[in-house]
Order: structure tokens, then C-alpha cells, then sequence
């Protein structure tokens, strides 16, 4: 397998997707417990698919998780099903909890397999019917899915499943060519919601840039629920400093700018980097806050003048952003899809600890 990734999709016309159209449906899927959507929603999914189901997972833990045993079931029933699962150099843990599940769904005839060990999986994608996507940040296990704040969208339309199809097919062949892709612009004239995929692999940058796009085209308001943020002062022009810095940038042009980070109290090398960038963005006028030390707040959300959502499984960091296999989407131009995560956000907010 070749070392340098980038998307080329050369049989896929790439072009920003209305939404709104006959037979989108969109269904928010946020975890604030004690509430279970997402795995609610998914278990749902699994157990009406008709054809396929295509799961691309950073983790997995076997116990105390109902959503293998309707995998299982759907593969029994004749669902084509098929997992793609990170095997993880730098965490060992992973890979055993990772390992227990491909084991489990092989001897269920499940055709589960590792990705590149060289290459880190953090995405959490699953793929039904090849006409349904569900995008998010909750990986599957019991804390993830019953005890973690979660972002997660689901997504019914062939035509936005496509490209999460093709980067899924991919994959799991061993073939995304050099070459790369860009995103072109949303046109001024769009009525209506759009949809933008943001899939990425090594080497592309998609989620990033589409991202700082946003943020400096912000005209009313920037709300952000990060579970790991990292600012490199040692390489200011990395595109997590970018990120950042155009927070900041939309604080100081007097819009409504807040953050809140997760405390990330069980691993210090996250703490430590959430701090920091905490106390960067208040020092520079961002209203910012970190979530309690006993709880976990994994979503990966922007938010944009209560009209835009960007949210999936991309931290803002420097391997989520330039190493990793992640997927994301955005939806603009859309205040009713805005609503319930605004909503969460505040929730969030309210609950959370200012800086000292």
C-alpha cells in the first residue's frame, strides 16, 4: 500500500448537494445523557437494512454494546455487512479491544478487517443501503455510546451517500491514488440547505480547510464543542493554528465566539493540550470554558451563525487534521438542522466551568 494517501474520486462527479430536495431526510443524533440516540437511531438502521452495511470505526469493545449482535443478525438474514477498523501502533489497548471484535464478527461470518497499522482510523462511519449515512463522533462501546456527549447526524440520500461510498470502497480496497481533490466553492445564489461531505485521508486537508473557510465567512456568531484542541507555537503555520486563530479572528470582529473544551482529566497530554488553547483563546477575547473533570464531552461541533453545522469525528489537532482517516460533513444554510445542536451547545455551556 502506497504511503501517501489523497482522495481521488475519478468516477464520482464532486459537487456540493442540495438538501432539502424530495427524499433527504435528516435526523440529528445527540447523546446528552441519560438520552441514547445515536445508538437507538443505528441499532435501528441495522435491523431494517436490506442490502449492505459498511462500518468504518476508530474502536470498538465487545461488552455491554447491542449494536454487534444486530450486525450479526442482519448477516444472518443475508445483509451484505463489512467492518474496517483501526489497528493502532501508538495504542495497543485499541488494538486489543479492536482485535476481540473482529474475532467475534468473523466467527459470525461477518467479513471484518484492520486498516493500515501505519495509517490511524478515527472516523466513525457507517454506511446502509449504500443510501444512508450516519456521520458523528461516538465510537462503539458502552461509555462512548450511554455515558459520552455526542454529535452525530443521519443522513438518508443516495446522492449524499455516494461519496462516503466511494471513500469507504477505497479503503477497503487499498487503492486511493495520489492526486487529491478540492471542494469548490458554494455558489452565492444556493437556496435552500447544502450538504458538503468532508471524508479525508492522510494528506488532505478537506474538513480544514472547508472549515477555516467558515469561520472567516462568519457573519453573527462561532459556538464550538471540541473534545481535543491544539494550538503548535512552534509551527504557526500548521492548519490547527489556523483554525484557531481565526476563532480568535471572529472574536475581534465582535461576534458572538465561544468554546468549550473538554477537561480530558484522564490523559494529561490531552489536558495539557486543551489547556493551552483554552488560555490562548482567552487571552485573545474568546469567551471559552472547559466541561467538568468527571464528565466527557467527545463531540467535535462548529457551529455558524445558527445556520451552519460542521460535526463528525475530526478533532482539531494535528493528526486529525493532516494524518489521520477521518469523516465529517457540513450542513449550510439550514436553522432547522442548526437548532437541536445550538441547543445542545448551550446545554453544554451553561454546565461548563469558566477559566480561573
Amino acid at each position: 500500500m502506497q504511503r501517501r494517501w489523497a482522495l481521488c474520486f475519478a468516477l464520482l462527479a464532486w459537487a456540493l448537494l442540495a438538501a432539502g430536495t424530495a427524499g433527504t431526510e435528516l435526523c440529528p443524533l445527540i447523546v446528552l445523557p441519560p438520552t441514547r440516540s445515536y445508538s437507538d437511531e443505528v441499532e435501528r438502521l441495522i435491523e431494517h437494512a436490506a442490502s449492505s452495511i459498511d462500518l468504518l470505526l476508530a474502536s470498538g469493545r465487545l461488552e455491554s454494546v447491542s449494536l454487534w449482535d444486530a450486525l450479526i443478525a442482519a448477516g444472518d438474514r443475508g445483509v451484505k455487512v463489512r467492518l474496517l477498523i483501526d489497528a493502532s501502533e501508538w495504542a495497543p489497548s485499541i488494538t486489543s479491544g479492536n482485535t476481540a471484535v473482529v474475532e467475534a464478527l468473523r466467527a459470525n461470518g461477518i467479513d471484518a478487517r484492520f486498516d493500515d497499522p501505519e495509517v490511524t482510523t478515527h472516523a466513525k462511519l457507517a454506511i446502509v443501503d449504500r443510501r444512508i449515512v450516519v456521520v458523528g463522533s461516538a465510537n462503539w462501546n458502552r461509555y462512548a455510546l450511554t455515558e459520552h456527549r455526542q454529535a452525530g447526524l443521519l443522513i438518508e440520500d443516495p446522492a449524499v451517500a455516494a461519496p462516503f461510498v466511494a471513500f469507504f470502497e477505497r479503503l477497503w480496497n487499498g487503492d486511493l491514488p495520489a492526486g487529491g481533490i478540492r471542494l469548490p466553492p458554494v455558489p452565492d445564489d444556493t437556496e435552500g440547505a447544502v450538504i458538503v461531505p468532508l471524508p479525508d485521508a492522510p494528506d488532505t486537508s478537506l474538513y480544514a480547510e472547508f472549515v477555516l473557510d467558515s469561520l472567516q465567512a462568519a457573519q453573527r456568531s462561532v459556538h464550538i464543542v471540541m473534545y481535543r484542541m491544539s494550538f503548535y507555537p512552534t509551527f504557526p503555520t500548521s492548519l490547527c493554528n489556523g483554525l484557531v486563530d481565526a476563532v480568535i479572528h471572529a472574536a475581534a470582529r465582535g461576534l458572538d465566539v465561544r468554546v468549550v473544551l473538554d477537561d480530558c482529566a484522564p490523559y494529561p497530554d490531552s489536558l495539557r493540550a486543551n489547556l493551552e488553547a483554552a488560555i490562548r483563546l482567552h487571552f485573545q477575547g474568546v469567551a471559552v470554558r472547559l466541561d467538568a473533570p468527571e464528565v466527557t464531552t467527545h463531540a467535535k461541533l462548529v457551529l455558524i451563525d445558527g445556520e451552519t453545522v460542521i460535526l463528525g469525528s475530526t478533532n482539531w489537532n494535528y493528526y486529525a487534521l493532516e494524518r489521520n482517516v477521518e469523516a465529517s460533513l457540513a450542513v449550510l444554510h439550514s436553522p432547522a438542522v442548526a437548532e437541536p445542536f445550538e441547543a445542545f451547545f448551550e446545554a453544554i455551556w451553561d454546565d461548563a466551568r469558566p477559566l480561573p
